[in-house]
């Protein structure tokens, strides 16, 4: 993580906290070749559970870092830590579903997810040996399919 982004980033969550008049910590952490930006606290405007209003929040981060800082840095916003829970279960699921197609002999086919969660999937399950992964369909239809790899 380029720690000169991070801490701008840490300032402008900060600044935004303090406009809207919230106390909260903001915690900055690296994402792949981004950052996450977890906002946690208490708060009375930010709406809970929103995904568009944290993926346009992190548009309007990553816009700042780069006009400001000359860093063009993905930035995936959390609000206490929702995303992060999110993912975990859906990780947890995944091997759950990798378990029943091992055992069936058969492929599970996901329900339709956004690029977020497939790449969660995908993520999760790439280290179990025996199962591959692969994504089929288009969007919004896009589906991850789990299957027992070939021999």
């Amino acid at each position: 993580m380029n720690p000169q982004a991070a801490e701008a980033a840490r300032e402008f969550f900060a600044g935004f906290l303090r406009v809207l008049g919230e106390s909260g910590a903001v915690e900055v952490a690296p994402e792949g070749e981004g950052l996450y930006v977890n906002l946690r606290g208490g708060f009375r405007y930010l709406p809970p559970g929103d995904a568009e209003f944290r993926g346009a929040l992190g548009r309007v981060a990553r816009l700042h870092l780069r006009v400001r800082h000359g860093q063009d840095v993905p930035v995936i916003v959390d609000v206490n830590g929702e995303v992060l829970s999110h993912r975990e279960e859906l990780a947890g699921r995944a091997r759950a579903w990798a378990e029943e197609a091992l055992a069936g002999r058969r492929r599970v086919e996901l329900p339709p997810m956004g690029p977020d969660d497939r790449r969660v999937v995908h993520t999760a399950l790439s280290g179990i040996p025996g199962i591959r992964t692969f994504s089929v369909g288009r969007d919004p239809n896009r589906r991850v399919v789990i299957e027992p790899a070939e021999d």
